[in-house]
């Protein structure tokens, strides 16, 4: 059990939207287009204090941290903050998707393509490595740079419930923010904030 007792915040964005569209990205490291700087200064307000910073070492991810923060250091090289991999279908068009029929929500939850993983499978390399970080926080706050699938993975750990998270929209561009609160866990403070220009 933790013995921390001062709630972290944790700032969750999504990368900006990937190019070209209309592929399903998972571990295809696709890049993003330059980012409006109102847009930039924005997202930046609404992730202050930014503390310490954490990257997925996706492409797309990198480049939008970078185009938020300009020169703040961050960790890149966590492998266990990569999106859901998808296996087979990664960098398929989405119209040509087969077609898995309607699951349950567990099954969803379970449902992994082809050589892919599951959300389930998702989850278990996510949520040891946000307890672990906040446990060991020196920061106040925990910015970070991933993938819907994480920011997802991040939500089912606060509502010890995973189809749950899987029913929460992620927009490219949105900040979550959950607080940590050591023995008692994470709250959500707000899902899918999107700046306006």
């Amino acid at each position: 059990m933790s013995s921390k007792t001062t709630p972290i915040i944790l700032n969750l964005i999504r990368h900006a939207p990937s190019v070209p569209a209309g592929y399903l990205y998972g571990r295809t490291d696709t890049d993003i287009d330059t980012i409006d700087s109102a847009l930039c200064a924005n997202l930046r307000r609404l992730i202050e204090p930014v503390g310490t910073v954490f990257c997925s070492p996706a492409k797309r991810c990198q480049k939008t941290c970078l185009s938020i923060l300009s020169a703040q250091q961050a960790h890149y090289d966590n492998d266990a903050l990569w999106e859901q991999s998808f296996g087979d279908w990664d960098g398929l068009a989405f119209d040509s998707l087969p077609d898995v029929g309607v699951m349950t929500d567990d099954e969803l939850v379970k449902f992994a393509p082809p050589h892919g993983e599951s959300f389930y499978e998702l989850c278990q390399r996510v949520h040891p490595l946000l307890r672990q970080l906040c446990e060991n926080s020196q920061s106040d706050s925990l910015t970070f740079f991933v993938h819907a699938g994480v920011i997802r993975a991040a939500l089912a750990l606060a509502f010890h419930n995973m189809p749950a998270a899987l029913k929460c929209e992620i927009d490219t561009l949105s900040v979550t923010k959950l607080r940590y609160l050591g023995d008692n866990g994470f709250s959500v403070i707000s899902v899918n904030q999107v700046p306006t220009l």
